[in-house]
């Protein structure tokens, strides 16, 4: 199904180009770069496929070569059965190309897993970033294990097992899954937070679900029931029965002759569970209407493709761009696999920019990577990451409410690779349409980065090592104040914008901004910078999460800001900020204290109370709307509880007993003798 550009310049190159692809198309199946391992049942039988596979993700299956690395890959199964074992480390996806999870299974004793990668307790699974695995149906005789964080999610995967979402002893921050069918347990164990959408878990006790802090579940089943906590002893659990709109994110098939299509998944409206439990779920695209790029193309290639109404997938590779990539055509896929990472243009454009007349548009698996420098002149007033829509109204780029423009799986970050540490930029990602949905998008000012080869020195004194008061320095450069200039990371205009999965972390300003009316957050998890002082961060007011006071409607539920002050003293006066209306709610709402100085003030403006330290590291508000206060009228007319009646009515008889006895025996001479007299006069006059 070609989309049709918004509009082109008839007669012109662009539209030979078209007229010219139109005769012959992409190819198809399409030529895979060698980042890209494509793997078929009889591979399995005639080689050692687990041995292969893990010399092959050895360097980044290890913390300190992977980390940071410069290599991507994306692993792709043909549908049939594989007794193979795969370790999945850093910029590692592993995907089932069959229309159903069930076309592809793993039958060994692990199967697809990802283990910690550190030391337990710390770092345990606290490093696992960027990989993913989906659509394929675990099969293997001890479930599934995916202990990891942030930027790492499971998809369109059917576990038969338990699935185990942590491993004994070793910390984790994670983390996201969605359409996923669990048959035995989920456990999450020590997972500090974790949001599922649309799974079923088949783990109605909560005991046995676990977590810490902070667990979300939106149009899930086999779940525990919702807890509204106001304290720090007890882990939140917001449970939201329906997804109110959300498209899956597009996924590869292959068929029985070797030819290639992109499934895109429909839109789903108050949807329960997993997709793949309904039929003809996705619309499929052949192919020759995609264009399969590679790292090494340029981007007015890329843009060339997208210009003539194509759907591109972005293998794996790290793509360097001279300018933005634009999407201007309805219904148009931009796929990322392989943890594909755009790096944006020096000059503080965006790495994608999608245009608000074009409704429907997916942007689906990317790393986004900052470049801009202060050596390079900027030539936008806001440099960004990420632009959808545009500033002001402007005719027909409201969105579409049937037809929402869908993020999935958007990983943006500032610094982390990069030895220059005046890399930055202003905002990572800007809303700017109605109507757009993010479906996990973790958006991070790197606080940790590649080492380099001077020893840091400590902020607090230049004359000593960092390492000598922060251990991680040894292994990491530890971003100090003035490194990575970010000052926001989401930034949303646009009216009805939902998010399901939101980390945004460690920028010097406030973190997220919300000027658009009827938004919804399903988990929010954000780390204040740890880098900032009183005078820059504190006396300013910035927050994790504010909404603008204008803002009429609006909901977060499950949502949680920490601090972590390394360096300076810095008191916070609100984790969210907000303005005091019955229509801007907020649900499982908290603060935490997690090292350093203190500290956070408030939850949410002046609720909640102050997390200073370890004595009482986490203020939980259970809702922003405060309850009613109790009326004494109110109390009078509630309902009178059956055994209270019964027990009045024993009184009331004792006591009319009592009284009874009182007048027979104490007033009851007086009423004899008037009683003997008359019948004596009686008696006198019937004698007479």
């Amino acid at each position: 199904m070609l989309m049709q550009p918004a509009s082109f310049g008839f007669p012109g190159v662009l539209g030979l180009l078209l007229l010219l692809w139109r005769g012959l198309g992409e190819p198809n199946p399409p030529e895979w770069p060698e980042t890209v391992y494509i793997y078929g049942p009889e591979d399995a039988s005639e080689r050692n496929l687990t041995a292969e596979i893990a010399e092959l993700l050895r360097e980044l299956n290890n913390v300190s070569t992977g980390h940071y690395s410069s290599e991507r890959k994306a692993l792709l199964f043909k549908p049939g059965s594989y007794d193979v074992e795969v370790e999945v480390g850093y910029y590692v996806q592993v995907l089932g190309l069959g229309r159903h999870p069930k076309d592809v299974s793993f039958t060994s004793r692990r199967g697809v897993f990802s283990p910690p990668m550190g030391e337990s307790p710390d770092p345990g699974s606290l490093d696992n970033f960027w990989r993913s695995a989906e659509n394929f149906h675990q099969a293997s005789s001890e479930g599934m294990l995916w202990a990891v964080s942030q930027a790492c999610p499971l998809r369109r995967v059917h576990v038969d097992r338990n699935l185990s979402l942590f491993a004994p002893k070793a910390w984790a921050s994670g983390g996201f899954l969605a359409d996923v069918q669990v048959d035995g347990y989920t456990r999450l164990g020590g997972q500090q937070q974790w949001i599922m959408r649309n799974a079923n878990i088949s783990t109605p006790s909560a005991s046995i679900l676990g977590g810490q802090w902070n667990i979300v579940l939106v149009g899930c089943t086999g779940t525990p029931p919702e807890t509204l906590p106001s304290n720090g002893a007890h882990v939140a659990l917001t449970n939201v029965a329906l997804t109110p709109t959300v498209a899956e994110k597009p996924f590869i098939s292959v068929d029985s002759a070797g030819l290639f299509s992109l499934e895109i998944p429909i839109f789903r409206v108050l949807s329960v569970g997993p997709s793949f439990a309904e039929q003809e779920m996705t619309s499929s695209v052949p192919f020759s209407e995609v264009y399969l790029a590679r790292s090494s193309d340029l981007t007015s290639l890329i843009q060339a493709k997208l210009d003539l109404g194509l759907h591109v997938v972005l293998s794996p590779g790290i793509y360097n761009l001279t300018a933005p990539l634009t999407l201007s055509t309805a219904d148009q896929v931009l796929l990322g696999i392989g943890m594909a990472t755009l790096v944006a243009p020096k000059d503080g454009r965006p790495c994608v920019y999608v245009k608000g007349s074009a409704t429907g548009v997916r942007v689906a698996g990317l790393m986004l990577q900052a470049a801009a420098s202060p050596s390079v002149l900027k030539v936008v007033p806001v440099s960004t990451l990420l632009q959808w829509g545009e500033p002001g109204a402007v005719s027909g780029d409201g969105g579409d409410p049937t037809k929402p423009g869908v993020l999935s799986d958007i990983f943006a970050r500032v610094g982390g690779p990069d030895v220059d540490r005046s890399i930055g930029v202003d905002v990572v990602l800007r809303i700017y349409s109605n109507y757009v949905v993010g479906d996990n998008l973790w958006i991070w000012r790197a606080d940790h980065a590649f080492v380099g080869q001077d020893t840091q020195p400590d902020p607090q004194n230049s004359l000593l090592p960092m390492s000598g008061r922060v251990p991680k320095a040894s292994e990491y450069y530890l971003t100090a104040a003035g490194d990575y200039p970010a000052k926001t990371g989401l930034e949303v205009f646009g009216d009805f914008v939902t998010i399901y999965g939101l980390a945004v972390e460690h920028f010097i300003e406030d973190n997220t901004i919300w000027h658009g009316e009827a938004g919804r957050v399903y988990f929010y998890q954000n780390e204040l910078p740890y880098d900032v002082d009183q005078e820059t961060f504190g006396d300013k007011g910035y927050s994790g999460y504010r909404v603008s006071p204008t803002v009429q409607r609006h909901e977060a539920q499950g949502a949680g800001v920490y601090s972590y002050f390394r360096d300076f003293q810095c008191l916070v006066p609100s984790g969210f900020v907000a303005p005091s209306t019955d229509g801007v709610r907020f649900t499982n709402v908290f603060t935490r204290f997690l090292n350093g100085k203190p500290g956070i003030e408030h939850v949410l403006n002046d609720q909640g109370t102050p997390v200073l330290g370890f004595a009482d590291p986490l203020s939980r508000l259970p809702s922003s709307i405060p309850s009613p206060p109790k009326s004494p009228r109110a109390h009078h007319r509630r309902g009178i509880p059956l055994w209270t009646v019964f027990l009045v009515g024993i009184v009331c008889a004792a006591l009319g007993w009592l009284a009874s006895m009182f007048f027979f025996r104490v007033l009851g001479k007086g009423a004899r003798s008037y009683d003997t007299a008359t019948s004596d006069c009686e008696s006198d006059a019937s004698k007479s």
